[in-house]
């Protein structure tokens, strides 16, 4: 059975890969005309989830397991337990603070697809999508403390001070 998959539209962003991987940078999502009226409501919530076709990734090469986030000192898991762009639908998920609507195109927080990245679809998020303490596994907790740690570096080493909350917040890297 063939599996057909349209985009609804692509994303437009100047963004550095460091602003899409710490989830600082704003990117345009503009969705094609014939699927426009779709968007109607969808100001209303705070969030949405963005799915995407990983359109740069290399073509699958059958790997089914791999170091964590290319981390050799970790050792290999399925790649359906990692966030891994490599594998056999290479379609990315990520829940974005939706910023604004302007007619057809979308201004949202936390996109990391690059520049011309098709837009599969877009759902908003709601309280039935939240888990409170979702188990991860040892490796994922690490991974996710060295994470906060680098980007409050990063911030720190270019930032500068925010008028809300007094802490640093890093400018477009």
């Amino acid at each position: 059975m063939p599996l057909k998959l349209r985009p609804i539209g692509h994303v437009r962003t100047s963004a550095s890969h460091e602003a899409l991987r710490h989830g600082s940078a704003v990117s345009k999502i503009v969705i094609d005309p014939m699927f426009a009226k779709g968007l109607e409501g969808l100001e209303d919530f705070s969030h949405v989830y963005v799915l995407f076709w990983l359109h740069d990734v290399p073509e699958w090469s059958n790997r089914l397991k791999v170091h964590p986030r290319g981390r050799v000192d970790i050792e290999k898991v399925g790649v359906f337990a990692t966030r891994s762009p490599h594998r056999p639908n290479p379609i990315g998920l990520t829940l974005v603070k939706l910023l604004s609507r302007r007619g057809r195109t979308l201004s949202v927080k936390g996109l990391d697809a690059y520049d011309g990245t098709p837009v599969l679809d877009i759902k908003p998020h709601d309280r039935r999508d939240r888990t409170p303490r979702p188990r991860v596994p040892r490796w994922w907790k690490e991974l996710s403390r060295e994470s906060k740690h680098a980007c409050r570096a990063t911030r720190v080493q270019i930032g500068r001070r925010t008028h809300a909350a007094g802490r640093y917040a890093s400018k477009t890297l």
